[in-house]
């Protein structure tokens, strides 16, 4: 059965083999980087949270979110178009355009982070009466961290484009968090100084300039060589326009995994997101597998879908989402046994947050169960559709946080995250499976593991 609009043209078996092992490679690379990153990131915020307490940590983690929500803005959907677009030029070998990517992309994001940095200090300025002193001072030095923080996002987008899976989540998934904890340590325990929500955002930032430098340092050494001295071609028009398909994808699923932040801080106050943001990082261990996976997949999908493979897609995603899968289930289930012993190393006001713990891991198996059925779509110029399924759902996440968080706090949010991350995967899966016609889950039905 063909794509809509496609002829079906079927790879040689070798390709099909030769993408597998790829698939399993560079899976397995990522894997273990988002294994080591999640291991380095709890520890980071675990001694993070010890050192500052609920209230500062809170105010910490509320000032990182608004920055991870304000880097979607900055980053205009580029570092999603990248890695549609990069696969696309070196299939077709086209290496000035791939060069004018790289040049223009990075000057466009960097403007646009900068402006975007701007009017949020403004507005910290213009609020600064209503907001506690030091939750104030860590939100400008934030505004400082955002412009390095896109483009470090967008190097590591660049990396997943050539299919460098493990380096595309190292310097921001490792590096970073390593150079976190070796700043914090210098100065908190070797120099003495006390540790304050403003201080732990400064040291973020200068990770973050360290990991920026060995991003771009290892991308230039793996650039392919036709695309270092060829005239850059841009195609402006077409990545923005792109970009902003999917800018709109990316700020609907950013709201959808932080609005339960955003408004528990809101209606309940910095003392009550600490506990939650401490479960959030946990539970987001649960992902690493699906998104180790994901990281090579989304470019290998974005290939077969430009060499008409029908059958390849529909076997690559269905085989993906197993891995994923199995990976996720386990992760989370040996969060759930010792999830409360983790989150009591936050500290004894954190354990709070075990139910809702539990509760997001849910959510986030029943995420890997449906397969990559998001990237199916933004992979496959069917973005306009995912962004109605991911509107819907983050429209759903906010109603239900603002209608239970007052009610039973902590719980609530998570309820509502895991009941949205429920409803745009079954919807998703039900537009994928009538227009690709493919299997991107872990059940059997229309199984096309046949060759």
């Amino acid at each position: 059965m063909s794509i809509p609009g496609q002829e079906t043209a079927a790879a040689p078996a070798h390709e099909h083999a030769q993408m597998y092992r790829l698939l399993k490679r560079g899976a397995s690379g990522a894997f273990l980087v988002q294994v080591g990153g999640a291991g380095l990131g709890l520890l980071c915020h675990l001694m993070l949270a010890r050192w500052l307490g609920a209230t500062a940590y809170g105010e910490y983690g509320l000032a990182l979110t608004w920055i991870s929500v304000l880097s979607v803005l900055a980053i205009f959907g580029q570092n999603s178009s990248v890695v549609r677009f990069i696969p696309r030029y070196v299939h077709q070998q086209d290496w000035s355009a791939l060069r004018g990517l790289r040049r223009r992309i990075f000057g466009i994001v960097f403007l646009a982070s900068v402006v975007v940095a701007l009017l949020l200090a403004l507005c910290v300025f213009l609020f600064r009466a209503r907001m506690h002193p030091t939750l104030a001072q860590t939100l400008w030095v934030a505004c400082a961290l955002l412009p390095v923080l896109t483009q470090l996002q967008l190097s590591g987008a660049l990396h997943r484009g050539l299919k460098r899976a493990a380096n595309s989540g190292f310097f921001n998934g490792m590096l970073r968090p390593t150079l976190i904890l070796a700043i914090a340590l210098g100065v908190h325990v070797g120099l003495g100084w006390p540790l304050t929500a403003p201080g732990a955002m400064l040291i973020n930032l200068l990770a973050v300039v360290g990991a920026l430098a060995g991003s771009e340092w290892r991308l230039t050494r793996a650039w392919p060589a036709q695309a270092r001295r060829v005239p850059p071609r841009t195609e402006t028009r077409a990545w923005l326009r792109l970009g902003r398909q999917l800018f709109f994808l990316a700020a609907i699923g950013i709201v959808l995994n932080r609005v339960d932040v955003m408004i528990l801080g809101g209606l309940m106050g910095a003392s009550q997101v600490g506990p939650y943001y401490a479960a959030v990082q946990l539970a987001g261990v649960a992902v690493y597998g699906l998104n180790a996976v994901n990281t090579i997949l989304a470019p290998l999908i974005s290939e077969r879908y430009t060499a008409q493979d029908h059958h390849g897609l529909a076997v690559l995603v269905h085989r993906a989402a197993w891995l994923t899968f199995v990976v996720t289930c386990t992760v989370s289930l040996s969060m759930a046994i010792v999830g409360r012993w983790l989150l009591s190393l936050f500290g004894a006001d954190f354990v709070v947050a075990y139910v809702p713990l539990l509760i997001v891991l849910a959510g986030q198996c029943f995420n890997a169960a449906t397969g990559p059925v998001g990237y199916l779509l933004t992979m496959t110029h069917y973005e306009r559709q995912a962004s109605v399924f991911f509107g819907g759902a983050a429209v759903l996440n906010i109603a239900l946080s603002l209608a239970l968080i007052p009610q039973i706090g902590l719980m609530g949010a998570a309820i509502a995250t895991a009941s949205a991350t429920i409803c745009w995967n079954v919807a998703a899966l039900l537009f994928v499976r009538r227009k690709l016609h493919v299997n991107p889950t872990v059940l059997p039905f229309g199984n096309h593991e046949t060759a």
